[in-house]
């Protein structure tokens, strides 16, 4: 039994000491970049995709091993984030983005003002403003998504604002639609089914080749 509580003990101890070392491993390695992607008249650009450009010449081959595949598209807020993994000694390495053949240079600070290596360094914000408009196509590919978007939220709101009928609603409804199937005794207050009305006359009232009024029927 005192063995078993060693054990659980010891081990306590030890991940105590591994979850804030692999807590400080993880944003020692990790560098998340930010920004809004902007047309040349300041205005976000929507569904825009942003990459790391690893071709010659571009993005430091050294930090495309882990990042190459790496890329985010801005939505509808005009927004993107890059999380790329990047270790310590890659402080003033290039990073070119690529916005629709439009390149951005970035260079990694893992530094600060103060010159000393924090976590806070490690997240940066860098809008990106394009040179020239995308083309016809994707602001139309836009401006059909943006539409959608409205529309699929409108359809959404009116079937949450319909919603199912309630069970009073439903109990009511049908209890007018039964009583509509009735009609009233012309000599007495009975209630009476159509089928029924020609023998309830003859057999109540004596009435003989009973038929239903017209309103009625």
């Amino acid at each position: 039994m005192r063995s078993n509580i060693l054990v659980l003990v010891l081990a306590a101890i030890l991940l105590s000491g591994v979850m804030p070392a692999q807590a400080e491993h993880e944003w020692e390695h990790r560098y998340a970049i930010e920004g809004k992607v902007l047309s040349p008249d300041g205005e976000v650009m929507r569904w825009m995709t942003v990459e790391i450009d690893c071709s010659e010449d571009a993005t430091d081959s050294s930090l495309c091993g882990n990042n190459k595949e790496r890329d985010d598209s801005t939505g509808f807020s005009g927004n993107y984030e890059l999380i790329l993994h990047i270790h310590s000694g890659d402080h003033g390495m290039k990073i070119v983005l690529d916005v629709d053949g439009q390149k951005f240079e970035h260079i990694i600070d893992l530094q600060g003002a103060d010159g000393q290596p924090e976590e806070a360094d490690r997240y940066v914000t860098d809008d990106l403003q394009l040179d020239s408009d995308p083309g016809f196509f994707h602001t139309l590919a836009a401006s059909f998504l943006l539409v959608a978007l409205i529309v699929g939220s409108i359809a959404g709101l009116v079937v949450k604002m319909r919603g199912p009928k309630s069970s009073t609603e439903s109990r009511s409804t049908k209890s007018r639609s039964s009583s509509g199937d009735f009609i009233d005794c012309p000599h007495c207050s009975a209630r009476l089914k159509p089928r029924n009305a020609e023998a309830h006359m003859l057999k109540i009232h004596h009435v003989r080749g009973y038929e239903i009024p017209e309103e009625d029927a």
